[in-house]
């Protein structure tokens, strides 16, 4: 046989293995009957459920399939002539004249079943016709209504009809488990046509009040029709108690945007001694108990009072049309607020008033509150601790868990919808429905504590060890009576850490100074932070004694019997001897030893002997090895900025060192951009901020570039424990007054020309190599070149090689030293640029002005300093990079800053060498501007790119600003200057 002979063997195997089965059921409410059509093994028995759905196909009525009888294309054909819609449709309802017959075919056909009560299948078989009657049937409220009965019928039976119940007799279906099948027998009657039509028009049931009415009306014609009448009950008034309910419920509405209204009816129910009840308002309350009908009695008056008191509290809701008159008795809202309101705040007090609410299924506003939190505390592993938050919604736990893709959702929303604080109430859709209400301003508290933690974990949420201080700001964002269990101990020290600093007594500390109140706190600060075993950052404004309070941290150390090793404090270079002799002068008991110069090694086997080490972070790099086996009390960084990339090899080279203490001193932690804080207190505590990148997804990104101010405020609640810092706005009094100047410089006329012309050619030129590189760093680093070379020719042409060409700023520079020279100042000149400083010289030694220059080849800059100290020289011209860190320039009471830099901090911190404590006159800041220029651009951007970086260093509570200068936004330099 061949290959398609075989599978059309197989193919008819299969359709000769097949019949179609016909299932009948009972719709419980309209006692309707329906039909389904199945395909299923030929030799099927009763017990096995039926095979896949069967089609109705016309192809299959012309030319049968083998599983198609020729019984079975009568009965198809007549489903189709009855109702088109069983055309390409397995199952629908029968109804038809011409049904009846065709329930006789599908009965013959032994292939009918019907699902028995017991679960399994019987075969249909058709029975004797019964008798059946009407008879008036009385529910549970006393209402009378006519119902078909079987009079007959020897087995538990029940009624179903082939079409609308009010036009057609009943069909009897008994069960026979014995024989295994249903007989299915039609139900004749003795009435008359005129007797069925009457019968026909009674379909709702007669309340007990107009029983008497009814018989009163109609006996003579029920009589002659051999119809029963309905009896009139013996009744009994009942005392009765009201009871308000207020049944929500949400139905389709064409009307509606959404398809749906939402409404709230107001019915009532009724108690007694033995009855309880409710109804829809309509009708006088009542009971059947079998012998009596009794007749619930209430207070109208108080129905009506109840009323008045519900239309108060849904006074925003909008009435619905009802049948009969007075007050409404349905509302509806389309605005969530009033629901809230209702579920929320009203529900309380109306209960208490005793108004029940009735709450249907698929009611969308069915608001809920937390009533408690939970939060559970225990062991994780080495690295983490198990932290658990659940709510309690009357009998019911919630775990925070639960909702975690809403909370998710919620989270991104925040981010879409600009991060706003969000004031109104958030839902939260519970398993059986509920809506969980939480307000917005906990909630934003809530999910930004825990949001990046929320990782999906089975076990609840996973916290850091290193993080364990975010508990303090989780209990301040929770209710008050949130109940902590576990291990609360980890809450209590977190609180504790949150706290201001015992403060000690200054004694202790033996330094030979007199500690101002804001410096002796920060030495507290360090103290407490200790005590919690936990690291900070001191970012104190430049000239506010970081160094002395470090000092003095030390020495109370020592006095203390705690510095039972050396403490190492890593600096730049060039600050060295100055933490040397600040130490001398402050604390000459602590024995100092500075690690630094070629012949540094052979003092290795003697650190011991040192109560502090001073090195630098080039030499600690290169000693790594040797400070690894070194125990350390304390690791100290200043200008910690330096490790503000944390892929630079100093950066990793004080991570690698073993210390628990550690202790990092900048006035600036935030130059550039957010991840510079990330690594200072990475390094500080590792893992207390997170991962990089995800400090990066979390808090960097939405502050920088989103403008989040609650994600700003969020970190500046995170770092508050372990970040200390005091501006000089703080500490005005102990500071003289500190005036900024901008001068603006007109160019003269050939420098205009020579700045006009540059500036055409190099953008030229720009835009020619930014077309050959696609590179974004390249083209950033293009662009900063040639603005570059604009700001030089603002400065003076001679720093391109135009000596020919004036300077109007150079001779506006020198005109305003000689002024101030003659006054008796002393004045401190920077600028980025070591070349404008010489030609600054070179004009000063014209003019017969002595002068002093630091810049970063400068050799012994402490005697430079100390020199310009000692009043040696009026004007002391400083390199902006080698002078704004580490200096202490008090003499100076003048401070000039020759070109804009782009950074804004870098040029406050060279200001502060001069305004800074030990600086008793007014400082006099100028900035001297080239109008009209790229400097004068450079000045507007410095401005708002400085935001965040005051925002974080002063802890402030603004939305953020990008600080990080972008390529299109140097670029756009440019188009503004042009």
């Amino acid at each position: 046989m061949s290959f398609l002979a075989n599978l059309r063997q197989k193919q008819q195997d299969t359709e000769r293995a097949l019949s179609l089965y016909y299932l009948l059921s009972i719709d419980v409410s309209t006692r309707l009957a329906q039909l389904k059509l199945v395909l299923s093994d030929s030799d099927i028995t009763h017990a096995q459920l039926p095979g896949k759905p069967y089609f109705i196909q016309r192809q299959h009525i012309e030319r049968p399939p083998e599983f198609i009888a020729s019984a079975d294309i009568e009965i198809l054909s007549g489903l189709i002539d009855a109702d088109g819609a069983w055309l390409q449709n397995h199952q629908g309802l029968l109804a038809g004249e011409d049904l009846p017959s065709i329930l006789r075919q599908v009965l013959a056909s032994k292939r009918c079943y019907m699902q028995c009560v017991q679960g399994g299948w019987l075969a249909l078989r058709k029975g004797d016709a019964q008798k059946v009657a009407v008879q008036w049937e009385i529910d549970n409220q006393g209402g009378q209504s006519l119902v078909w009965r079987s009079a007959s019928a020897a087995s538990p039976a029940q009624l179903f009809f082939l079409q609308d119940a009010a036009k057609a007799l009943p069909l009897i279906c008994t069960e026979l488990p014995q024989e295994s099948v249903v007989e299915l027998a039609l139900g004749e009657s003795d009435y008359s046509e005129l007797g069925l039509e009457c019968i026909r028009t009674f379909k709702k049931a007669i309340v007990p009040a107009m029983v008497q009415f009814f018989c009163d009306k109609n006996t003579e014609q029920f009589q002659a029709l051999n119809l029963p009448l309905p009896k009139v009950l013996p009744s009994e008034d009942l005392p009765a108690t009201m009871v308000p309910i207020l049944r929500f419920r949400s139905v389709k509405s064409v009307k509606e945007a959404r398809g749906m209204r939402d409404e709230v009816h107001l019915q009532f129910g009724f108690q007694s001694d033995r009855y309880c009840t409710s109804e829809n308002g309509k009708n006088e309350p009542g009971f059947w108990d079998g012998e009596t009908f009794y007749c619930l009695v209430v207070d109208d008056e108080q129905r009506d009072s109840l009323q008045e008191c519900l239309m108060r509290y849904l006074a925003d809701f909008s009435a619905l049309q009802h049948v009969g008159r007075g007050s409404p008795s349905a509302w509806y809202s389309r605005e969530s607020e009033h629901w809230q309101h209702l579920f929320t705040q009203a529900r309380g007090e109306l209960e208490a008033q005793g108004v029940a609410f009735a709450v249907e299924p698929g009611f969308r506003h069915d608001y809920v509150m937390a009533d408690n939190w939970h939060v559970s505390l225990e062991e994780g592993d080495d690295e983490h601790v198990h932290l658990e938050v659940a709510l309690t919604v009357g009998d019911a736990r919630v775990d925070l868990r639960d909702l975690l893709e809403q909370l998710r959702e919620f989270i991104r929303q925040q981010s879409v919808t600009g991060c706003k604080n969000l004031t109104g109430n958030n839902s939260f859709e519970l398993g059986d429905g509920r809506l969980l209400l939480i307000p917005g301003d906990q909630l934003t508290g809530i999910v930004e504590e825990l949001g990046d933690l929320l990782d999906g974990r089975e076990k609840g949420f996973r916290i850091a060890r290193s993080q364990l201080h975010r508990l303090a700001g989780l209990h301040q964002q929770l209710p008050a009576n949130t109940e902590w269990v576990g291990k609360t101990a980890y809450l209590e020290k977190a609180v504790s850490l949150h706290k201001s600093p015992i403060m000690l007594d200054k004694e202790l500390s033996c330094v030979d100074a007199t500690l101002r109140p804001y410096q002796w706190l920060g030495v507290c600060w360090m103290q407490h932070l200790k005590q919690h075993n936990i690291n900070g950052l001191l970012a104190d404004d430049m000239g506010l004694g970081k160094t002395l309070q470090t000092i003095a941290h030390l020495s109370f150390e020592q006095q203390q019997g705690l510095l039972h090793c050396p403490a190492l404090i890593i600096v730049p270079t060039s600050l060295l001897h100055n933490w040397q002799r600040e130490i001398e002068r402050f604390a000459s008991q602590l024995r100092c030893k500075i690690m630094h110069g070629v012949n540094r090694h052979q003092y290795w086997e003697e650190l011991g002997n040192y109560d502090v080490i001073i090195s630098s972070y080039q030499l600690v790099a290169n000693d790594l090895e040797r400070w690894q086996a070194q125990a350390l009390s304390w690791l100290i960084l200043d200008e910690a900025q330096a490790i503000k990339n944390p892929r630079t090899r100093a950066s990793k080279a004080v991570r690698e060192l073993n210390c628990p203490n550690r202790l990092c001193l900048s006035g600036t932690p935030v130059e550039n951009h957010l991840g510079e804080l990330w690594s200072i207190l990475d390094f500080l505590m590792p893992g207390c901020l997170g991962s990089a990148k995800a400090f990066k997804s979390h808090f960097q990104k939405p502050i920088e570039q989103d403008g989040n101010s609650n994600r700003l405020k969020h970190l500046l609640a995170r770092i508050e424990p372990f970040m200390l810092r005091r501006n000089k706005d703080q500490i005005a009094s102990d500071l003289p007054a500190k005036t900024e100047i901008s001068q603006t410089i007109p160019l003269n006329p050939d420098q205009q020309a020579f700045y006009s012309h540059l500036k055409s050619s190099s953008w030229n030129s720009l835009q020619q190599q930014m077309d050959d590189t696609e590179r974004n760093g390249q083209q950033h680093m293009l662009v900063l070149t040639a603005l570059l070379k604009l700001r030089q020719a603002c400065c003076d042409p001679t720093l391109l090689g135009e000596p020919t060409i004036s300077s109007a700023k150079r001779e506006y520079c020198v005109n305003m030293l000689c002024e101030l020279v003659a006054e008796g100042r002393a004045v401190l000149v920077f600028s980025q640029f070591t070349s404008m400083l010489d030609l600054l010289a070179e004009s000063l030694d014209e003019e017969g002005i002595k002068y002093l220059m630091l810049v970063g080849k400068t050799r012994n800059r402490q005697k430079v300093v100390d020199a310009f100290q000692a009043g040696e020289a009026p004007v002391f011209l400083i390199s902006l990079k080698a002078g704004g860190t580490g200096l202490n320039l008090t003499a100076a009471d003048t401070v000039i800053h020759y070109d804009p830099w782009w950074n804004q901090a870098a040029e406050r911190q060279a200001t502060d060498r001069s305004h800074r404590i030990g600086q008793n006159k007014p400082v006099f800041v100028y900035k001297l501007i080239a109008e009209n220029t790229i400097e004068e651009k450079i000045a507007k951007l410095q401005q708002r790119k400085a935001l965040l970086s005051e925002h974080i260093n002063a802890q402030a509570q603004l939305s953020g600003e990008a600080f990080a200068f972008k390529l299109e936004e140097l670029i756009a330099l440019w188009h503004e200057d042009n």
